[in-house]
């Protein structure tokens, strides 16, 4: 069976090195415990639109909404006006059951979480580079509570309820690798943040589903190649995971499983020029570090790589301790 270290050990093993972080639902967990948006939505099951989703098989909202326009266009064409407007109903219903999601899953405020920011923060002062699996909010609160990390929107300027737009060429240490649900897409492809005005980033993000009908850039769960079609599609996306293909810091990861629905993530991670990996487990046992050492093994050998990697504690980290 694989030896486990304390993180602590870890932090030891590469003082005075350049250390990245990739970091998946574990991160969230005491906050965020839901499989996905879908499941807070208020859809209920057995009903059209939600037979939908399962028809098309995805759990994005925006590809539901996508398809219920796509057949308002096709029921207008063919002289079924009062069904197109059942079908465009039902495309807004998706909208608001969307706002619906975000809001039953977050505070309304970053200052309704309470005071655990320092531990959380102190923990990702150890890294110069993150990397987010996370589309929820919690990693860009404590973000804005620390101001850890560069997020790539430095060289943009503010407009309304939005900051931006990303920039390469800006000074970025932070990287959501599967979008986040503060970003939105401009009209012209740029990436922009959404930001507090006074009401909460949640009441931004809920205008921008519900009254002005755009969605966030984020990738919902899927397949790998599900996800990595949605990444492909999308220009800071691909970017994001060009930096991680790129990474050459030792790596850290936290509170992910590394499941085979993520398996683009590891290809990436297993091609770059990472020194080594330290892969974080929560609760470790030997089923759990048995199939977690099968999987990575067989990213590694995929991957022709001769990265190592080593099993750490992920409870002795404390990311939520104070």
């Amino acid at each position: 069976m694989p030896d486990v270290i304390d993180f602590n050990d870890a932090m030891k093993r590469t003082e005075g090195e350049d250390r990245a972080l990739l970091i998946g639902n574990g991160f969230s967990a005491q906050y965020f415990s839901y499989r996905n948006l879908l499941d807070k939505s208020g859809l209920a099951a057995g009903t059209p639109v939600r037979d939908l989703f399962d028809a098309l098989g995805t759990v994005d909202f925006e590809a539901v909404v996508r398809a219920l326009e796509g057949a308002v266009l096709v029921e207008r064409a063919y002289g079924n006006a009062a069904h197109a407007a059942d079908i465009q109903a039902d495309a807004q219903k998706v909208r608001e059951a969307l706002v619906e999601a975000v809001n039953a899953t977050h505070p309304n405020h970053r200052e309704d979480l309470g005071s655990k920011y320092t531990s959380s923060a102190d923990f990702l002062s150890c890294f110069s580079t993150v990397f987010s699996l996370n589309y929820d909010l919690l990693l860009y609160w404590v973000n804005l509570e620390k101001r850890l990390l560069r997020d790539g929107f430095g060289l943009g300027r503010s407009a309304g309820s939005f900051h931006g737009p990303f920039s390469e060429d800006a000074y970025c240490h932070l990287y959501n690798l599967h979008g986040g649900l503060h970003l939105f897409e401009s009209g012209g492809g740029e990436i922009m943040k959404a930001v507090d005005t006074g009401s909460g980033v949640i009441a931004t993000i809920t205008d921008e589903i519900a009254k002005r009908g755009r969605f966030p850039v984020y990738v919902a769960e899927g397949t790998s190649n599900q996800k990595m079609r949605k990444i492909n599609s999308v220009a800071y996306l691909r970017h994001c995971l060009d930096m991680l293909r790129g990474n050459s810091a030792v790596m850290f990861v936290y509170g992910h499983s590394a499941d085979e629905n993520d398996a683009h993530i590891y290809r990436a991670i297993f091609a770059s020029e990472a020194k080594h990996i330290y892969f974080g487990v929560y609760n470790p046992d030997g089923d759990k570090l048995r199939a977690l050492d099968g999987l990575l093994a067989k990213y590694q050998k995929t991957a022709g790589s001769t990265i190592g990697y080593t099993f750490f504690d992920s409870a002795s980290a404390k990311v939520w301790a104070t």
